[in-house]
């Protein structure tokens, strides 16, 4: 009887302290699982800060080789002056032969010298009827003169990064800081005409300025048109024409057209 009474005791008392033990153990698992649950964040957020730092890292060397490269480019427009016949110069030279043949032949330049030489002068202006340059001299300009189109969002006026760029490298491979630059201001038929003109001429002027003061070209090279209500407008065919990208006809006017003429010698100019 003792040795039974002794036996259930016993019993007792291992189920009282499996009792006790079993939420203390639970409760230590779920602490284990919240605790690599934050650890597992912080090491996420420590992976997002390198990836942070490596982006940033990577843009700053972007820019230092952008900037480098064009330290090349122009130390090599120096080189290729004095050694034409190298090898790495061969598309300085054939550029420049480019150009000569383009500037040789006076009945292809000819009626250009006389809207550049107005331009020069100062008659190229904002006219309400356009009355300084007919369209046939316009198409004149688009059909002879390289040229690149920088479009304005909707009532601006400055240039964004992209388009600086562009006018950038347009004129670095045409030399257009040797000649003459031709910005031709244009605005949206939306709203009232006076208005838009006004867009015009500041998109054109706005592009003269960056050409002048940021690109470093002589002001005296850098001449503006802008047309009156009538003549202003570019078509659908125009737009897939000037600009190899993708563009609506309103997107196409809310712009500039720009020029390069390497052939004009401010110099000589009348």
């Amino acid at each position: 009887m003792r040795s039974i009474w002794m036996a259930c005791t016993l019993a007792l008392t291992l189920s009282a302290c499996g009792g006790t033990q079993k939420p203390d153990t639970l409760e230590n698992e779920d602490e284990s699982e919240e605790g690599s649950e934050a650890d597992a964040q912080k090491l996420q957020i420590i992976e997002y800060e390198k990836k942070a730092a490596a982006l940033v890292a990577a843009t700053e060397q972007l820019g230092q080789l952008q900037g480098q490269l064009d330290e090349q480019q122009r130390r090599l427009s120096i080189i290729c002056a004095d050694y034409p016949d190298h090898d790495v110069c061969q598309p300085h030279t054939a550029a420049a032969y480019a150009r000569e043949a383009f500037c040789a032949d006076p009945e292809f330049t000819q009626h250009v010298d006389e809207v550049v030489n107005a331009c020069h002068q100062g008659e190229c202006k904002q006219v309400d009827q356009a009355a300084q340059i007919s369209r046939a001299q316009y198409m004149l300009l688009t059909q002879r003169l390289p040229h690149t189109l920088v479009t304005f969002n909707a009532a601006r006026t400055a240039l964004d990064r992209n388009d600086q760029q562009q006018l950038q490298r347009f004129l670095e491979v045409l030399q257009g800081e040797k000649g003459y630059v031709i910005i031709v201001g244009r605005a949206s038929k939306d709203g009232n005409w006076r208005k838009n003109i006004e867009y015009a001429v500041k998109r054109a002027e706005s592009t003269r300025k960056y050409l002048v003061d940021q690109l470093g070209i002589d002001p005296r090279r850098v001449g503006f048109i802008t047309y009156g209500h009538e003549k202003m407008y570019l078509t659908a065919l125009d737009a897939e024409r000037l600009s190899e990208k993708k563009m609506s006809v309103k997107q196409a006017n809310r712009s500039a057209l720009v020029f390069s003429y390497p052939c004009f010698d401010v110099a000589n100019a009348h």
